[in-house]
């Protein structure tokens, strides 16, 4: 049994908006609670500029944890919305959210874990706390694992915008931004590990794509909910591609 009904597809899309809306608010404000820490300088200067901002970086920390769990949600309510279009990218687009957000809470876990290693250098001898801000320095450098979970996310927000464009749920236009914006995730990722000078020039390109995608598709699932016409018959043609032959 559906844990929202196929029958108020509208309701599920709202909620789907209402639940990205805030992880976009959530994300937006972590980035201004989040202290500026300048990684390049010396171990010592780091862990001085984070333990001074201690409370500031918890926050952050915590408001990025709930973002997480509020993409879960719309992870789940857009699978619903979007399985009648096409079972199989609904599932892949579902599981590399999966994927994204695990990997997310992991590289944001070494960063708590970093903090946690610099509190305790400040309690330890200085032979021992060079060790320690030197090993928490490289976890608060190393943005592998964030990128990799941009991989995955930007799978996900490809395949919504692949199944939007496909079934006219929402307009046609905004389900190709989001293709655009999520390729753009992965194609910038992927230039960081291969080339990561070419990764970075990239990237402010991705932004403001990511946001017109994403905040356009937001706004309209919350406002509008999707074309509850064409939704309907999404699930004949569905019925039709698992009929055995």
């Amino acid at each position: 049994m559906s844990l929202f009904s196929t029958d108020s597809p509208e309701s599920t899309a709202r909620l789907a908006g209402a639940l990205w809306l805030i992880v976009i608010v959530v994300s937006i404000v972590s980035i201004f609670v989040n202290p500026s820490v300048n990684t390049n300088g010396s171990p010592a200067q780091t862990a001085a500029s984070i333990l001074a901002a201690e409370t500031p970086y918890r926050l952050a920390f915590a408001l990025l944890f709930f973002g997480s769990l509020c993409y879960l949600g719309v992870t789940a309510l857009l699978y619903e919305v979007l399985r009648p279009v096409n079972a199989s990218v609904a599932v892949f687009g579902t599981l590399a959210s999966l994927a994204g957000i695990t990997i997310g809470a992991a590289s944001a876990v070494n960063e708590l874990g970093a903090l946690s290693l610099l509190k305790e250098a400040s309690t330890t001898a200085p032979a021992a706390a060079n060790q320690l801000q030197g090993i928490a320095q490289v976890f608060l450098r190393d943005q592998a694992a964030f990128k990799v979970g941009m991989v995955f996310f930007g799978c996900h927000v490809a395949s919504i915008g692949y199944l939007m464009f496909r079934s006219a749920l929402v307009p046609r236009i905004i389900g190709a931004v989001l293709v655009a914006g999520g390729s753009s995730y992965i194609i910038s990722s992927f230039a960081s590990f291969v080339a990561p000078a070419v990764g970075a020039r990239l990237s402010p390109f991705v932004i403001p794509i990511a946001i017109l995608g994403e905040g356009s598709l937001t706004l309209w699932l919350l406002f509008k909910g999707v074309n509850a016409g064409e939704y309907a018959r999404q699930i004949p043609r569905q019925r039709e591609a698992w009929r055995p032959t």
